[in-house]
């Protein structure tokens, strides 16, 4: 099937069938839908065990906080994991349900799930790479810490310039002096009225214009 290319046709066409199959088991309500689910999880996966983490805290108790602890760092990274496979194996039978057993899988008394993997895969694996992975952390923070600082150089270079241009835009659209004042009767002539710099100089240009 694969070489002569014609996997891809039934495959689709198997996802196409076990679709239709879902659909048809959840009209007849023997499976629970993503709503359900999700309110489910939501329950069981992070109010129930987020005020068992308060009474941990509240009564001292070591232990239960870090088995607490390693309950949400498996469930982060099984959260992640979700945005992949919620759009690829959402299709499968049993899967939300398979969701929610997972969530009380990992914090129920007699199982302990979350602290099964944690000591048993996750732990090992990060303790053997954590110089690494703080390096590149490290490398990330600088990268970014540097593209931050010049992209916001490049941003106040471009308000300064932009600033100068409507600067020079102002200055040549509005007027040096206003309009000249024409005087009365038949006689020509007049003065262009300056705009004063100071106090001194406005009450000097009001006596020059009593005067006259």
């Amino acid at each position: 099937l694969v070489r002569d290319g014609r996997f891809p046709c039934h495959l689709f066409v198997c996802l196409s069938r076990a679709r239709r199959v879902r659909a048809r088991i959840l009209r007849q309500g023997r499976m629970l839908g993503p709503y359900v689910s999700a309110a489910l999880i939501l329950i069981l996966g992070f109010l129930y065990p987020a005020y068992e983490c308060f009474k941990a805290i509240e009564k001292g108790k070591p232990e239960q906080l870090k088995k607490w602890c390693m309950y949400w760092t498996i469930l982060s990274i099984i959260t992640f994991a979700e945005n992949l496979t919620d759009k690829l194996v959402f299709w499968l039978p049993l899967y939300y349900e398979s969701k929610v057993a997972l969530v009380l899988f990992l914090w129920h008394p007699r199982v302990n799930g979350a602290t099964y993997l944690y000591e048993s895969t996750l732990q090992p694996w990060l303790a053997e790479n954590e110089p690494v992975i703080d390096k590149r952390l490290e490398e990330a923070k600088l990268r970014f810490q540097d593209f931050m600082s010049r992209y916001f150089k490049r941003f106040t270079d471009y308000v300064q310039s932009r600033s100068a241009d409507i600067m020079t835009y102002l200055q040549r659209r509005l007027p040096d002096a206003a309009p000249r004042r024409s005087q009365g009767g038949g006689g020509g002539g007049g003065f262009t009225f300056v705009s004063p710099r100071d106090a001194k100089e406005a009450a000097a240009n009001a006596f020059a214009q009593k005067t006259r």
